[in-house]
């Protein structure tokens, strides 16, 4: 089966003025790596999704960006959970708790990430699997 994946996301200040954001229908590796080389450095967020088709339950992978401290979600769906989805993010117990900001929202310390390597090894992995192993997301 091959994935097919919708791509979009919105960069914030200085490096994007105008409203278009990143949407891609059809991405390849090259786009999703260009993108993300874009939030290395700068504020936004960005999302890969998989297209809904017969047989397929869509997964979703989300990295918010600020301040070279970045989190990634992978969400799919799981109707044995509360809500119908299951989340996974990085967890890292060698940083300390407490809660950081990031675009707008409160999150764990430990769900964050200031290593880029992981987040392009994530989207990658999604990219190519659709899914991602659960020693980088759990």
């Amino acid at each position: 089966m091959i994935n097919r994946f919708k791509f979009n996301g919105r960069l914030y200040g200085e490096v994007y003025d105008n409203d278009t954001g990143i949407v891609n229908l059809n991405p390849t590796i090259e786009d999703i790596n260009n993108s993300l080389d874009l939030f290395v450095l700068n504020s936004g967020v960005l999302y890969l999704e998989q297209n809904e088709e017969e047989g397929n339950i869509p997964f979703r992978l989300t990295l918010y960006a600020e301040k070279q401290k970045y989190l990634v979600m992978f969400g799919k769906s799981n109707p044995e959970v509360d809500d119908g989805v299951e989340v996974r993010t990085f967890w890292d117990d060698t940083r300390a708790s407490g809660l950081v900001s990031l675009q707008g929202d409160l999150w764990d310390n430990r769900t964050i990430s200031e290593n880029f390597s992981l987040v392009r090894k994530a989207f990658n992995e999604f990219y190519q699997t659709g899914d991602i192993d659960q020693n980088i997301v759990s």
